[in-house]
């Protein structure tokens, strides 16, 4: 699998041309015209209801699935080194893993779960390969330091036989962009939505409330536990067969929720992030592309 460095460049996001960011690709090509492609084949699951899974890919799962890699050497020295000797000291105290940002966390895990959790990766990552899209975060900016991950995270897919093309990948950020730019609304037009996630009462229904205003038609609920959703159980025969779009929030724990999803004929999304922009609207400011310019 060859990629190739492309300027990422979208134009409700023109603020940061400046930093001259950069995009991993199979093609050149221009990166509007293929989030337009993006949001086409959403739109027409949606509306065939045809099953299509997306799975994001980003730092927490790289870090999970491939092991903690400090080692970038766009960071500044003392950067580096402070994160080198953090990377050193979490390996002595064997402490358990967590990716976690200042409102959300994708969960808690020992080490004895991962050697399961690699084997769930792999058979999702290889049904979703050849059966929807993977969203995989291979955006180069300024001050975030995750390309040394991607050629690991090759050979994990070609280890375990996940083709990656450029019709089933498509860059990280299109998930956030389809689900808060105003240009590609219509995703929530009249949908019934389940979603499948954490939550208590006041989540969800401020989650409810925000969903009913952007014009769903209906929302239901499959209830996961916070931090442990890689082992956990859901019951698919809840979930109304009239549903057009699930949306997943389950942190690195996910595949286990898209392995048990293979069944349902529409579109699923790996949203995370999101949830938190649904519960609390100002917390779009809190990552990129969750707000146009």
């Amino acid at each position: 699998m060859s990629l190739i460095k492309k300027k990422f460049t979208l134009r409700d996001y023109n603020n940061f041309d400046d930093e001259n960011r950069e995009v991993l690709l199979f093609k050149d090509q221009s990166c509007d015209e293929l989030l337009d492609d993006f949001y086409n084949l959403i739109d027409e699951s949606k509306r065939r209801k045809k099953y299509l899974p997306i799975l994001r890919i980003a730092d927490g799962e790289f870090q999970f699935l491939l092991g903690k890699n400090e080692i970038n050497y766009r960071k500044p020295l003392l950067l580096l080194l402070k994160n080198l000797l953090g990377e050193f000291y979490r390996q002595i105290i064997g402490r358990k893993f967590e990716a976690r940002s200042r409102t959300y966390t994708s969960g808690r895990y020992d080490k004895s779960d991962f050697n399961e959790a690699k084997i769930k990766y792999a058979e999702c990552l290889k049904h979703v390969s050849s059966k929807g899209i993977l969203a995989i975060y291979t955006i180069i900016k300024p001050k975030f330091y995750t390309e040394q991950y991607i050629p690991k995270l090759l050979s994990f897919f070609e280890r375990n036989h996940i083709n990656l093309t450029h019709t089933n990948y498509y860059p990280f950020y299109f998930v956030y962009i389809v689900l808060t730019n105003p240009r590609f609304a219509n995703i929530y037009n009249g949908a019934r939505v389940h979603l499948i996630t954490s939550y208590d009462n006041d989540r969800k229904d401020k989650i409810e409330s925000s969903l009913f205003l952007k014009g769903v038609k209906s929302v239901s609920w499959t209830k996961i536990s916070r931090d442990k959703s890689l082992f956990d159980k859901i019951d698919t025969n809840m979930i109304d067969e009239d549903t057009d779009i699930i949306f997943v929030g389950a942190g690195v724990g996910k595949v286990n929720v898209f392995n048990q999803l293979r069944e349902f004929p529409g579109l699923i999304i790996d949203a995370g992030y999101i949830f938190e922009t649904w519960q609390d609207p100002s917390l779009r400011f809190e990552r990129d592309y969750c707000e146009i310019h």
